[in-house]
């Protein structure tokens, strides 16, 4: 135990300066790919902002489009027997879906 104890000491005497340099080289390789992921990952996501942005706009006018048909027709029509909360609902949700299917393709 001796010997191996003396060894080690030894051996880190001797190669200080090079183990301090292989540990701040090493580090140093570390913090470069860490960057390079971070940058990645920030550019992805600007870009899906960006497509949220897009498809949010595009949702809402085509869900204000809608929404002045349906008020249109409903003025023209008279009033018509059972809930319509249900199918507006659903048709919030069908355009949902579809910016959802945009964004993520």
């Amino acid at each position: 135990m001796d010997t191996v104890i003396h060894f080690a000491v030894s051996w880190y005497t001797l190669y200080r300066d090079e183990l301090m340099l292989g540990l701040l080289a090493c580090t140093f390789l570390l913090m470069m790919i860490t960057l390079a992921a971070v940058r990645r990952c920030r550019k992805q996501i600007r870009l899906l902002t960006e497509k949220t942005r897009e498809m949010t706009k595009v949702a809402l006018s085509q869900d204000g489009r809608q929404t002045r048909r349906e008020t249109a027709d409903r003025y023209a029509a008279p009033k018509q027997e059972g809930d319509t909360s249900v199918t507006v609902s659903r048709k919030n949700e069908e355009v949902f879906g579809s910016v959802i299917q945009e964004i993520f393709p």
